[in-house]
């Protein structure tokens, strides 16, 4: 499967896995159908294991600060390194650092040695990989039984059917028990190229409406993530209260676009940006966007935010009236994650015949040979829709003090992210660089 694959759009996190050292038997499939089906859902060609597989209960571990600095970190990290490394046009991003952790977490279960060690690193920093699992097996549980908000994620594990291939229960057990992930065994052929594409879209509720166009000879597992996020602001913005100006995208072109104004009580601010929280419904998701300071060097300040930065802001939300302007947004987004995994110290994965995923098969060596990562969001004076998956692809080988109102007009460049006010974790974490169609 070609890195440069375009995928659908939405938040979705995907994993592909392929043996390493397996026999071909034909050429790379074409790709699947990426139209909508009139008469509703096909029949699923893959068989499902699940009745093999029932999930046993888990321990469960909240949130702690080992957690909460381990997720900070691994979301600026994501957020720094995707942004520098793309291209002017596509400076526009948005990523699910939870998609991506789930992803990667339940392939770990997988994995072994320094392979092993390097996923616990990356993940946790350091928190060994049964007590992330019991961490994220708690943390996704309570997002989903948000009030107001709609929050839903689903895993899903579909390996190929194949003799010589023979994978470990114990592995596809684990992701049970923890990701309550669904197996299915499939043909790796072009039906099961529509079956996964129907399942991304079921589980995106459509905003990404198709993850692959082949699969190739060499793949054997595909691990998926799929996440999304539904809610409308607690204070919707008036309609009496908009108008059109001008944002200056990256490039310093001036565009003309529709902003949405409103006062709020939650204002962000250290020595390098300002910016705001806005809740939505219920109280337990907000949107949260950042500003530099500095209008001059906007790559400077996302490729220097740091997880200790995010954690510090989130941890100081002043109560004080704050009078905002944002424009409304919509777009998609997709990339391979491998050059920024392997930036982050995930190399050894990524090398036939040297990652160590014998928890996954013991009869076939796998290596991992791509992550994709496709998100989309909306947000309007109504609310927000954000999706994204991942994807994995191994082969063979309170009262207000009275003061002057803080203002913040988001007419330039911004981050932005979507964040569990419990926490203060980001569950998507995104630029504004450019808002022309």
């Amino acid at each position: 499967m070609s890195n440069k694959r375009i995928i659908a759009s939405l938040l979705i996190a995907l994993m592909v896995l392929a043996t390493a050292a397996c026999q071909s038997n034909g050429d790379v499939n074409p790709g699947g159908n990426k139209e909508t089906n009139p008469a509703g859902p096909v029949k699923v060609q893959a068989a499902d294991l699940l009745e093999n597989f029932k999930a046993q209960t888990v321990p469960e571990k909240e949130a702690d600060q080992a957690f909460i600095k381990a997720s900070f970190k691994l979301a600026a990290s994501l957020l720094n390194q995707v942004y520098a490394g793309e291209k002017e046009q596509k400076k526009t991003l948005l990523l699910s650092p939870l998609s991506v952790a789930t992803a990667l977490a339940m392939t770990a279960n997988g994995a072994g040695g320094e392979t092993l060690k390097q996923m616990e690193n990356l993940l946790g920093s350091g928190i060994s990989l049964g007590d992330y699992n019991v961490y994220l097996h708690t943390y996704l549980n309570r997002l989903s039984k948000a009030k107001g908000a709609a929050f839903s994620f689903a895993n899903s594990i579909w390996f190929k059917d194949q003799a010589d291939f023979v994978v470990e229960e114990a592995f596809l057990q684990q992701n049970v028990n923890y990701y309550d992930a669904s197996i299915r065994k499939a043909a790796f052929d072009l039906e099961t190229v529509r079956d996964i594409n129907q399942w991304v879209a079921i589980k995106t509720h459509n905003m990404i409406p198709s993850l692959l166009d082949s699969l190739d000879d060499l793949d054997r597992m595909i691990l998926i993530n799929a996440l999304v996020f539904e809610a409308k602001w607690e204070d919707p913005f008036e309609e009496g209260y908009k108008h059109k100006a001008d944002f200056t995208n990256l490039a310093g072109k001036q565009q003309e676009v529709d902003y949405m104004n409103c006062t709020l009580y939650q204002y962000l601010e250290d020595e390098s940006c300002t910016g705001f929280m806005k809740l939505y419904e219920g109280g337990e998701y907000g949107f949260v966007a950042l500003l530099p300071k500095n209008d001059k060097n906007f790559e400077g300040f996302v490729t220097g935010l740091s997880g200790s930065q995010l954690e510090q802001l989130m941890g100081n939300i002043q109560e004080c009236m704050t009078h905002i302007s944002m424009p409304a947004f919509s777009y998609d987004y997709d990339a391979s994650l491998v050059d920024v995994l392997r930036a982050l110290g995930m190399t050894e994965a990524f090398v036939p015949n040297q990652a160590d995923f014998s928890g996954i098969s013991k009869s076939t060596p796998l290596y991992i040979s791509d992550v994709i990562h496709k998100t989309h969001i909306d947000v309007d004076s109504e609310g927000t829709k954000a999706a994204a998956v991942t994807a994995i692809e191994m082969k063979a080988g309170s009262a207000m003090p009275v003061q002057e109102p803080k203002v913040v007009t988001l007419d330039r460049p911004f981050v932005y992210m979507i964040v569990d006010v419990n926490t203060g974790l980001p569950v998507f974490i995104g630029t504004v660089t450019d808002l022309g169609n």
